[in-house]
């Protein structure tokens, strides 16, 4: 029979990554319904066409954004093959893939004064047109206030929830570890006694 001792850093690491996975839920279901609380909406493409395998451009000067912002896509029909490819004027990139017709990117305001660009991609074999707003987050800036109800805590929640499963995951990782060396301690201490 297993002892305890061996199974509760690996029970540990398994229980911290379905909080992790909980967590990234929570986070990316939260944006999917921030859209009509953003704060300094602007439309960035309006119901534009983008043909299969093709890709559309636009650019984002800095000093349109706010210190946090997000860009949300949305595809008609819904498709999980809209991709959406961005340089920022500091040279950084950034990529995301839609989910069920839906992208969205937070972006932080670069000190690099300049533009962002964005190319959004249609990898699928069908034509979508798609639709790109760009607003303040009201999460990350602090704007979300109580009228929005639980909403205003759901991002706090679970960047809390991601962290401390990622610290529960590798304290479970140590522990296991330690576990098994101190086991492989005592059983080498046992041979040795028999001999």
């Amino acid at each position: 029979m297993v002892k305890l001792s061996l199974i509760r850093g690996p029970i540990i690491a398994g229980v911290a990554l379905i909080v992790v996975v909980l967590g990234a839920s929570i986070f990316d279901s939260s944006y999917e319904s921030v859209e009509p609380i953003l704060k300094s909406k602007q439309t960035i493409i309006d119901n534009k066409t983008i043909l299969p395998n093709q890709f559309i451009n636009s650019t984002i000067l800095t000093d349109s954004l706010k210190e946090h912002n997000v860009i949300i896509i949305h595809s008609d029909p819904s498709s999980d093959l809209v991709d959406l490819f961005g340089t920022e004027p500091n040279g950084m990139t950034f990529e995301k893939e839609s989910k069920d017709g839906f992208l969205y990117h937070i972006i932080q305001k670069s000190k690099t004064e300049g533009s962002y660009s964005i190319r959004i991609s249609n990898s699928g074999s069908e034509p979508v047109k798609v639709s790109v707003i760009m607003g303040e987050d009201p999460y990350l800036s602090g704007t979300c206030n109580s009228s929005y109800g639980i909403k205003c805590y759901t991002v706090p929640v679970a960047i809390g929830l991601v962290i401390t499963g990622i610290i529960a995951f590798i304290v479970g990782i140590l522990l296991g570890v330690t576990d098994f060396r101190k086991q492989n301690k005592i059983r080498r201490s046992r041979q040795k006694g028999k001999e």
